[in-house]
């Protein structure tokens, strides 16, 4: 029975999990790639557009010219801020915690013997630390907003 179970959720949750990582590996490099070939075609337009002049060949051999060429992620679009990017995966966390919780307090009423016990641990558990989730999101929150408003103080003074 328990060996079922594992393998089970390795079915459920480990493959799904697995698959949305490659998924988003993949979108990211493909972001990547298309930065990378729209920089490209700009310094070839650029390129042939200046032809041999002798300013252009100084300046290609400048350091001036690494930075303008170079392909930085921060290039990759608009980005959530950290703080608000950490709240957002703090909430995440507590509700897919929570629902987990929840799921295995649910279960554990079809349970026999021992097993009805750990699942109510593990509901528990998973309850508990999806509420403790979901107050640190709250907590970042308001540290977020305090910073917000102290550097509004500091931008005024």
């Amino acid at each position: 029975m328990r060996g079922e179970a594992i393998v089970m959720m390795f079915i459920f949750v480990g493959i799904p999990w697995v698959v949305g990582w490659i998924y988003r590996t993949h979108l990211s490099h493909k972001r990547f790639m298309k930065v990378l070939q729209l920089k490209a075609e700009m310094n070839s337009r650029l390129l042939d557009r200046v032809g041999t002049d002798p300013a252009v060949v100084e300046f290609l051999k400048s350091d001036a010219q690494q930075q303008m060429f170079d392909v930085k992620v921060t290039d990759l679009g608009p980005r959530v801020p950290p703080p608000y990017m950490r709240m957002l995966t703090a909430v995440q966390i507590s509700f897919m915690l929570l629902s987990a919780g929840a799921g295995l307090l649910y279960i554990r009423e079809f349970m026999e013997g021992d097993a009805k016990e750990a699942f109510l641990f593990l509901g528990t558990l998973g309850v508990a630390l999806g509420i403790g989730a979901l107050l640190s999101a709250g907590a970042a929150f308001v540290v977020a907003r305090m910073w917000n408003n102290l550097n509004d103080g500091q931008a005024k003074a």
